[in-house]
């Protein structure tokens, strides 16, 4: 039935149950560990069982009875299949990588030869330059003695004289100008190219060294396809048994084992997932809850500023369902050892109680309730 809380009690129980959440979170992490410990364990059971019976499974088609024989020869055939698509891939990846790598040492060595072709160009315009400045400077120099020579000449001569000297000054900061950005040409091209090299070096060496590791791989497949066919093909046949075929000795008695530890380890995954799916889950509603909390806590701290009149937060029956679910569930996952054992049933536990009580629309209900219960109350505020 239906109750209604105090502000104060209302923001108590939403810390009461973000409080719950995460406690019942922190035992599905005892659950997750004990899963973690006995998987990894059981994995390494799993894989020297597998090593056991690919050779058995994969070397003995004289001996196969007619159903497993057929079913191993589908598998390589798969298997076959998926690792020619592979090599395909593989040669058109080293081929492009091939080309990229020829892409930038073709570009390095265009900018390479575009700069020599550069550099006697600039040359000639600096020596150009040069000896032009230095016909200037002379210029110059001559005008000074002419001046120094015509102390007892008429004004207008030394007049002259200096407009001369002014104007070749000029004429000189003109080409030691021009001088200047000829060799800053020449040292901005050189230090673009040192960069871009250093770039395209890098790009070519990248591309390289992946074109060998493809290469690599192409070439062990290509070499080892009739090979690594029947051997991945067994693998996947063993990997997928979920009961024993017929089959001789000793290849049956491994053939037992590849199950049994088949459906442990499918156990496992499965509860492992289950177990992300319940922390993700656990995760998002403590979060909404909490962010929820903190909300009521503000209006609580307006309530008591402001000396505003008590108030009642009427919550739905789901709300106090929602309350009483989280001792159960803690309950349903708290023996981490026993649940370490079996994790069918932790997942057949946790699946039902999700399914029942913390679907998507569910947990959206319990929100919109509580908010619109609080949104309610505080009207008689005005």
């Amino acid at each position: 039935m239906a109750e209604s809380l105090n502000l104060a009690r209302f923001c108590r129980f939403l810390a009461d149950q973000h409080q719950a959440i995460e406690s019942v979170y922190a035992e599905i992490e005892q659950v997750q560990r004990q899963f973690n410990q006995v998987y990894h364990d059981r994995l390494q059971e799993w894989q020297a069982a597998m090593s056991k019976a690919v050779p058995l499974l994969a070397d003995g088609d004289s001996r196969l009875p007619p159903p497993l024989a057929q079913s191993l020869l589908e598998a390589v055939q798969q298997e076959r299949k998926r690792m020619e698509e592979e090599i395909a891939s593989l040669t058109k990846q080293v081929q492009e990588k091939r080309a990229e790598g020829d892409r930038a040492l073709s570009e390095a060595q265009a900018e390479i030869a575009a700069l020599r072709q550069l550099n006697p160009e600039l040359n000639a315009q600096e020596e150009d330059l040069k000896a032009r400045c230095a016909a200037i400077q002379q210029q110059v120099r001559d005008l000074d003695s002419q001046i120094k020579r015509t102390s007892f000449l008429s004004f207008i001569q030394r007049h002259r004289l200096r407009q001369q000297r002014s104007a070749r000054q000029a004429a000189l900061s003109a080409e030691l100008g021009q001088l200047r950005r000829v060799r800053q040409l020449w040292a901005d091209e050189r230090k673009k190219q040192e960069t871009d090299q250093v770039r395209l070096h890098g790009l070519w060496e990248t591309a390289a060294i992946e074109a060998a590791q493809l290469q690599a791989r192409l070439d062990y497949l290509q070499t080892n396809l009739d090979l690594l066919s029947r051997q991945n093909g067994a693998s996947n046949l063993l990997a997928g048994l979920q009961a024993v075929p017929e089959a001789p000795e000793p290849l049956h008695t491994a053939l037992s084992a590849m199950v049994e530890l088949n459906q442990v380890k499918a156990a496992y995954e499965g509860g492992l997932r289950t177990v992300a799916e319940a922390l993700g889950l656990l995760k998002g509603l403590a979060e909404g809850m909490e962010r929820f909390r903190k909300s009521a806590d503000k209006v609580l701290e307006e309530q008591q500023e402001y000396h505003l009149r008590e108030i009642q937060i009427r919550l739905s029956d789901d709300a106090y369902r929602f309350r009483n679910l989280w001792p159960e569930f803690r309950n349903q996952v708290r023996d981490e050892k026993s649940l370490g054992a079996d994790p069918a049933e932790f997942s057949r536990r946790v699946n039902t109680l999700i399914k029942e009580h913390l679907d998507e629309q569910s947990i959206a209900a319990i929100f919109e309730n509580m908010g619109q219960a609080l949104n309610e109350a505080t009207k008689a505020w005005g």
